[in-house]
């Protein structure tokens, strides 16, 4: 009914907490799929111990070579399963013990209202704690100030507002992602934009992760202010980043051209070309497409950037 995509690399010193808290969840029926991505520590060992204690409910992928990054290594996990549900775990972190009761609820809640054909992803708020498990900041979205009920496809255009290990997409959304991107950024971007594009977001308003913040995270939480000062100290970076949207719009648009509508054609063929445009040209088109980040400062900021 529900398999638990869990992306390892390297994770020996978080994992088995991290395995305890999936575990110890309210709900059970559940199963865990993990897959190593060439870990050189004792990473495979514990993978294994668990998978020795619970036969019937975790396995493991067998890879021959690593994928070279967790959006990769997520993306081989979901081309690897077909379930009803699948729910987007990081090595790292720890579930509260109800969040896939939570979570499976709020996807019922929405397959009621839409039906199991509209595909559907679910996520939610976390909280935000440093490596030894502290909690820093009950909630993720308010400290970094994220438009989570912002839904609209012209916003996962310029942004991403889901944060990958409180998503839950059930078999229609799946489906829809059979082919890979040349392109993308993250995986939990590109399955929120194909979710806004050809289907139904809901966000559950309370923190169902405990965010383990440390060294080695690939993606980080960091409050509005800091992104915004290490944006203006990185202009290259930020060059870059705003390149592989454009290149993760035309990634979009060459897989599913022939299922948008017109409007939404338009939409990402004016996104794509607005690098070209002169700076009152840019303005004008993110005013009108609405191309909004989550807040006024970082959409000006955008302006300006691009």
């Amino acid at each position: 009914m529900i398999t638990v995509l869990l992306a390892a690399c390297n994770g020996e010193r978080y994992l088995k907490e991290q395995m305890e808290s999936l575990l110890g969840q309210t709900y059970q029926e559940f199963t865990i799929l993990i897959s190593d991505d060439g870990s050189s520590d004792r990473t495979p060992q514990i993978i294994s111990e668990y998978e020795s204690r619970f036969p019937d409910r975790i396995k493991s992928l067998k890879n021959l070579k690593p994928s070279g990054s967790a959006r990769d290594n997520f993306f081989r996990l979901l081309k690897s399963v077909s379930d009803e549900y699948l729910m987007f775990c990081d090595q790292d972190d720890i579930w509260l013990t109800d969040k896939v009761e939570v979570t499976l609820r709020e996807m019922r809640k929405m397959e009621k209202i839409w039906g199991k054909d509209m595909p559907i992803l679910i996520h939610s708020d976390l909280s935000v704690t440093d490596a030894a498990g502290t909690v820093l900041h009950t909630s993720m979205a308010r400290y970094q100030k994220i438009g989570v009920n912002d839904n609209r496809t012209s916003h996962y255009l310029v942004e991403n507002n889901i944060t990958g290990n409180t998503m839950m997409i059930n078999r229609s959304l799946r489906n829809l992602t059979e082919q890979i991107p040349d392109t993308c950024v993250m995986h939990d971007w590109w399955l929120g934009l194909v979710a806004s594009c050809f289907g139904k977001i809901s966000y559950i308003d309370r923190p169902l992760v405990r965010y383990r913040q440390h060294g080695n995270n690939q993606v980080g939480a960091k409050s509005g202010m800091k992104q915004l000062s290490e944006r203006m100290s990185r202009q290259e970076k930020v060059h870059e980043n705003y390149r592989l949207l454009f290149e993760q719009a035309k990634s979009f648009l060459s897989i599913y051209r022939q299922f948008m509508t017109p409007s939404q054609r338009e939409l990402f063929e004016e996104f794509i070309t607005l690098r070209r445009k002169s700076r009152a040209g840019k303005i004008k088109t993110i005013l009108k497409y609405k191309l909004f980040k989550s807040t006024r400062v970082r959409t000006l900021g955008q302006m300006f950037s691009i």
